[in-house]
């Protein structure tokens, strides 16, 4: 029998997920193992929008500066379009039907203002092929020698007490690890079937043919697009007839590599390199495009969600818990936050400072999410069906088809003026995809690890355009550039990254201060503080300064009230106002986020006390 290696926590995958849970996890000196059978990270393009909240969470443990520095800058981002070709010199080539703006990209626009005010980064654009790599050298930075890849799990087995790994190296040397738990975040390929753990949700719902290609379309493509979706008179409109982004290493127009996506029936194989050079040649109408084929795959459009994202010891995450369409670009995204949800609380749990049942609140929490962000990118995918009939275009019927672009492109035409106007309204609709704002940073958790205060959650947009900035229990903590001592820092640069929690009040929150350094210091929890006051209060030696008045205007308390943030940016607690003296409830509070008490029975005895 091999040898058995202790570990706290092995991580099955080494995809964005399971590296970026490998990053947080060292972060929280939280020693442990990545597995991935693959001998290097992704040579698929997939997973390309980068979120506000994922780059804030990169931020936060030192990933963000490679990612904005290798992805797409904002104004080669800022907009989507709907046109006929790139290239041809026919009087319905070379034209753009429709567009939108993206992500609140566009410099000057309403729109960047509020996405600039609301996180301290803007999305950003950069696909797996080219983010993995990043998660990869940064994980192993962290923890040396443990981030092994070419390496498979071949079966693992949950005693009760842990979880036995068994291991196949690249050399076919056979390796057990002894875990206290396991993370699977393998994409589903092996540890959710073992488990039993079903996947529910339709299926088959497209086939796409995705072809990574080689070319230099400089000539023709405009520098502001991140996504140009094509109308072909003879295969239909858009997606149908193929949707091509630029994937660097440069940007823009000087993009040296691209992918088209083309939709096909279910069953029909990949196109070979030399259909696929032809098929994109005639969609562009650039046939003598020089190109080199890097791949072409298929893929089926599904939307999945996971019945559970536990079963004992082992917990799942990423696609191997939530599989959907990639409009809005939610699927890497989610993986991160979930990876950043459960990493703290395996590192509490693991150190003895949070009761186990704190991981209960994983599931709990994070699967909502998943429902979430699967039905928003099914609706999303699904929206996109309008534009193709606002298009007019049906495939096969090519003359038909002609006829309608020649209308649609002749400014003398009511119906083409009419049929523009239309289109243009249709794609604007599809604000839902491309700037859902709210989806990005106004989640929040129904129940889980939080002390509910009783308030009523921001009103909801229907549309998620509009995120409302709030400091409720169980939401996200409200960005704000604050000062100190000369320097501007986000309001979530005061978390820091070794897993401690945060208070932040005002300079009348001394008795909040008091009590919950107490609390924290018999606990062995590390706890940051932060006093923020107005600018026209002048500040004191160690208070942060809200130079912009932003914070005052989405704390969510009185002068005297405070936050307790957990540290993965989720406010935990709150109190409306100023703390009665014998009356405080920090130490009730950090049970119940450290899982030693319930949080409704909480919540009925601290609700009297919270709206002085």
């Amino acid at each position: 029998m091999s040898e058995v290696i202790e570990v706290p926590v092995v991580i099955v995958g080494g995809g964005s997920c399971g590296l970026n849970l490998s990053i947080f996890l060292s972060d929280l000196a939280v020693d442990h193992v990545l597995l991935e059978r693959h001998p290097s990270t992704s040579h698929a393009p997939k997973a390309h929008i980068i979120n506000q909240r994922t780059m804030e969470i990169f931020r936060q443990h030192g990933i963000a500066d490679p990612i904005v520095e290798q992805g797409t800058p904002p104004r080669q981002m800022s907009q989507v379009v709907w046109q006929t070709s790139l290239g041809g010199d026919g009087p319905l080539d070379r034209k753009v039907l429709a567009a939108i703006d993206t992500w609140g990209c566009k410099a000057g626009t309403e729109r960047n203002t509020t996405y600039l005010r609301d996180a301290p980064l803007l999305p950003s654009n950069l696909p797996l092929l080219r983010s993995e790599p990043i998660f990869r050298a940064i994980a192993e930075q962290k923890n040396p020698g443990k981030v092994l890849f070419g390496h498979t799990v071949t079966d693992f087995t949950d005693q009760g007490d842990s979880v036995i790994v068994h291991v196949q190296t690249k050399d076919d040397k056979q390796i057990t690890y002894r875990a206290q738990y396991v993370v699977g975040a393998d994409g589903g390929k092996t540890v959710g079937p073992k488990l039993g753990i079903e996947m529910d949700g339709p299926t088959k719902l497209r086939q796409v043919t995705s072809v990574h290609f080689k070319a230099d379309v400089s000539e023709y493509w405009d520098d502001r697009t991140c996504i140009t979706n094509f109308a072909s008179v003879e295969s239909g409109p858009g997606f149908q007839s193929g949707s091509m982004l630029p994937l660097g290493p440069s940007w823009g127009r000087h993009s040296e590599e691209w992918q088209m996506h083309f939709s096909v029936p279910v069953g029909v194989e990949a196109l070979s390199k030399e259909a696929a050079i032809i098929r994109v040649r005639e969609l562009l109408k650039l046939p003598d495009l020089e190109m080199e084929i890097t791949s072409c795959t298929n893929w089926i459009l599904e939307r999945v969600l996971a019945r559970s994202y536990q079963k004992g010891r082992v917990f799942l995450g990423g696609d191997a818990t939530h599989r959907h369409p990639p409009t809005t670009g939610l699927g890497l995204n989610t993986a991160v936050q979930d990876a950043h949800n459960l990493a703290w609380k395996l590192a509490y749990v693991l150190k003895g400072k949070a009761s186990p049942q704190v991981l209960n609140t994983y599931e709990t929490e994070r699967r909502h999410i998943g429902r979430r962000n699967c039905d928003w990118a099914f609706f999303t995918s699904k929206r996109r069906l309008v534009i193709s009939a606002a298009m007019g275009l049906q495939e096969g019927q090519t003359a038909a088809n002609t006829i309608h672009l020649t209308q649609l492109l002749d400014e003398t035409s009511e119906i083409g003026k009419a049929g523009l106007a239309v289109l243009q309204e249709a794609v604007e609709g599809q604000k839902v995809e491309f700037g859902a704002h709210n989806m990005d940073l106004g989640f929040s958790y129904l129940e889980g690890l939080f002390v509910p205060d009783g308030s009523e959650p921001p009103r909801e947009d229907p549309t998620q355009q509009v995120y409302t900035p709030t400091t409720r229990p169980g939401h996200r903590l409200p960005h704000a550039w604050i000062e100190f001592r000369g320097k501007f820092l986000s309001t979530h640069d005061l978390l820091g990254t070794n897993g401690d929690f945060l208070l932040i009040t005002d300079r009348h929150g001394k008795p909040w201060v008091e009590q919950a350094r107490e609390v924290a210091e018999e606990r062995g929890i590390g706890l940051r503080i932060a006093h923020i006051v107005a600018p026209y209060q002048g500040a004191k030696e160690g208070e942060y300064v809200d130079s912009d008045a932003h914070w005052m205007e989405v704390r969510g308390f009185k002068d005297g009230g405070a936050i307790l943030v957990r540290p993965d940016s989720v406010v935990g607690w709150r109190s409306l106002g100023r703390a009665n003296p014998g009356n405080l409830d920090i130490s009730s509070a950090f049970d119940t986020l450290l899982g030693n008490s319930s949080s409704r029975t909480l919540l009925n005895g601290i609700s009297s006390r919270t709206s002085h």
